[in-house]
């Protein structure tokens, strides 16, 4: 993208005597050659291949890419042609060549930014001071053009087959991912991928159970693995709609014979071929794999999720895909013509004295570019757990290991993609295209990590909700052998406790309608719908509470890491009553009225007591309680720091059914739930006060 710069003061422009003018350049090299092609020639005007095409003039603005301590003079500066000599020229070479000259139009473009109104303003015989240089910037390197007090930033790349691509490291974004050229990529990045310290080369591994047989794309069929060890493929993409011939109880024996191509969907087809033209047999996906009629084969299959992704040669990512019909092996250009467009085409003098091209790369970007696996819920966990992938974008093909995320092709990204930390990742750090290859990242804890996937897990959709934690289930399965004698419960780990409460809804916009259905125990973020922040979890640095027992139930015996149909959590702790006054920008105000009924206060009345102040509050969910001023009871479980706010859990009474009054286990512990989480500011009286209390015990479902 072109980044138009604005004037800089104090900028220190050569003066005119410095400056080169057109028509006195001294060329100590052959302009037109036989060495020349006719389609570079023909790219620019006779003027400016004369002079700032000219080998002297144009290696004098190549060399500034070298180092960050060029000289300001360093830039090759020179005196445009008049505007009216501009148009001149451009017409003699539009009628000999038929084309633009690509320099005359960019030089236009910046002396119109000059003036407020350039074709009633702009004097036509004016010559303009003009500097032009090269700098790279990480991995990209940029042409710059400055016309007075105007410029604009372009990236450049070279094709690999062109002279200049010895000079220029940069390459086009691959488009054609179906290429020959596409496959060679792959398997050369696999090939470095096996040299990282970080990554493991690919191994035989037990297949899944069932595996779709690739070695005929004209004829694939079902093939049961019965413990058989083989590389295998996986793919991960996104439904979008129904499969009517998904693997079913009543197809199965002949599925196992050949399955008719007409049964399966493109995307599905698209990862056929791909296993196949990567010299691979088998392939994995689930609506083909799983019996999809059958609970306790999905049960049995989840289950293994961990071991089925992480086994796998390479996952197949189907990023673009909408729906399971699209495909995702198209050509790119279409798509991306809109947010990529190639500027122009301009020679480029090879410092070896071999004529080249280079190409800018301009136009409009989305900021970030969200695909449809970013946003279903599966696929993160399909994700995570694989250690080699192949993402097809929908402006390219991408490499993921445990080291890089990077085009195939180590093209820029001329697209934004995500930042590192929004890449979901079990420990460590990871290379990206924008990263800073002179940055010193700190290393992600495998605690971290799995905080940060929690709250990237967390804004992702799910078509059946009693999902949430099944579909994260093979991660936390993963993340035990890190954790063997830590217990998970219902999302969170016992030795996180209690620090792993305090996760919240980052925006009070943001909460939704608390679901019917019971899904996990208030105090997990399993039991909400909608975006969380779990990363703060980790910086609390003092318990205020002790954790006497916490426990769940799995709804399966079989899989400890998968939806649960009850829990409790016993705390002791500090419980003080409070009054909550939601509010929709900062979530609320909490405040300490004792004895007074929530229905008899207003807004005013609350703000007259300011001494009865506790601190701001965030809901969980869209709810009674959340709504309008209503009686809570706040938990506290930590602080950020010694000295800093206090956090805590914001909590109702679970009544008696039939009493309606508050609800006591068998030790005779009140029984609460979570509604929300507060931070309390020391510097309230009523707070201070209230850490030195007595704490006792609750029980939170």
């Amino acid at each position: 993208m072109s980044l138009l710069l604005p004037a800089l003061s104090g900028l220190q422009l050569a003066s005119d005597a410095e400056s080169a003018d057109l028509n006195n350049i001294s060329t100590r090299y052959p302009d037109v050659g036989p060495e020349v092609p006719p389609e570079i020639r023909k790219l620019v005007c006779k003027t400016c291949w004369s002079t700032v095409f000219s080998a002297e003039c144009f290696q004098k603005a190549w060399v500034t890419q070298f180092g960050p301590d060029r000289p300001e003079s360093a830039p090759f500066t020179y005196t445009t042609p008049s505007w009216r000599q501009i148009q001149r020229q451009r017409c003699r070479h539009l009628l000999e060549f038929q084309q633009r000259c690509e320099w005359c139009k960019l030089v236009c473009r910046l002396i119109k930014l000059n003036y407020r109104r350039p074709y009633k303003w702009m004097p036509k015989d004016k010559k303009h001071l003009a500097r032009m240089y090269f700098e790279r910037h990480g991995r990209v390197t940029y042409l710059y053009l400055w016309v007075e007090r105007h410029g604009c930033k372009l990236p450049i790349y070279a094709v690999e087959d062109d002279p200049a691509a010895k000079f220029i490291p940069d390459r086009g974004v691959l488009f054609d991912v179906n290429s020959a050229l596409a496959y060679d990529l792959i398997k050369k990045r696999v090939v470095e991928c096996s040299c990282h310290e970080r990554c493991s080369p690919p191994q035989y591994a037990r297949m899944p159970t069932r595996v779709l047989d690739c070695s005929d794309p004209g004829q694939p069929r079902l093939f049961v693995s019965n413990g058989v060890e083989d590389y295998y493929v996986t793919l991960s993409y996104v439904w979008g709609e129904k499969q009517p011939n998904r693997l079913k109880t009543k197809n199965l024996d002949s599925y196992i014979e050949g399955i008719p191509l007409e049964n399966i969907p493109k995307t599905i087809m698209d990862a056929i071929m791909v296993t196949h033209k990567l010299g691979f047999r088998y392939l994995w996906v689930d609506s083909f794999c799983i019996m999809q009629d059958s609970e306790d084969d999905k049960a049995r299959e989840i289950a293994q999720m961990r071991h089925i992704f992480h086994d796998s040669y390479v996952t197949i990512i189907a990023a673009c895909a909408d729906k399971v019909s699209d495909g995702f092996l198209h050509d790119r250009r279409p798509t991306v013509a809109n947010w990529i467009r190639n500027e122009g085409l301009l020679p480029f003098r090879c410092p070896d004295g071999s004529v080249g091209t280079l190409h800018l790369v301009d136009g409009k970007r989305p900021f970030f570019l969200l695909e449809p696996v970013d946003q279903r819920a599966w696929c993160l966990e399909e994700r995570v757990l694989s250690p080699r992938k192949l993402i097809y974008a929908t402006h390219t093909l991408l490499y993921e290991c445990e080291t890089k995320h990077d085009n195939v092709n180590s093209a820029p990204n001329f697209v934004p993609l995500c930042n590192a930390e929004d890449i979901p990742r079990l420990q460590g750090h990871i290379a990206t295209p924008a990263t800073n290859p002179d940055s010193d990242q700190t290393p992600m804890t495998t605690g971290e990590a799995w905080y940060n996937i929690v709250t990237l897990y967390s804004r992702r959709n799910l078509t059946k909700p009693r999902d949430k934690l099944i579909a994260l289930s093979g991660v936390a399965d993963y993340c035990h052998q890190f954790w063997p004698h830590s217990r998970y419960l219902a999302g969170l780990w016992e030795h996180q406790l209690p620090g792993s409460l305090l996760w919240h809804i980052p925006h009070r916009g943001e909460s939704r309608r608390r679901p019917d259905i019971y899904r996990a125990p208030s105090w997990s973020w399993a039991a909400i719908d909608g975006r969380i922040d779990s990363r703060e979890c980790w910086f609390m640095a003092e318990n205020i509470c002790t954790i006497i027992h916490c426990a769940v139930t799995p709804t399966r015996s079989n899989n400890a890491f998968g939806e649960v149909a009850d829990g409790y959590l016993v705390l002791e702790t500090i419980v003080e009553p409070a009054v909550w006054e939601v509010d929709e920008e900062w979530g609320g105000q909490l405040f300490n009225v004792t004895g007074a009924p929530a229905e008899s206060l207003n807004w005013t009345e609350l703000w007259d007591h300011d001494h009865n102040g506790i601190g701001l509050a965030r809901n969980d969910a869209v709810e009674p309680v959340s709504e309008g001023i209503g009686n809570v009871y706040i938990a506290f479980v930590g602080r950020l720091s010694a000295e800093g706010s206090a956090l805590g859990l914001v909590l109702v009474p679970v009544t008696d059914e039939i009493t309606n009054t508050q609800r006591y286990d068998s030790p005779g512990y009140p029984v609460f739930r979570r509604v929300g989480r507060f931070q309390a500011s020391p510097s309230f009286p009523v707070v201070t006060a209230w850490l030195n209390c007595r704490s006792k015990r609750i029980k939170i479902i």
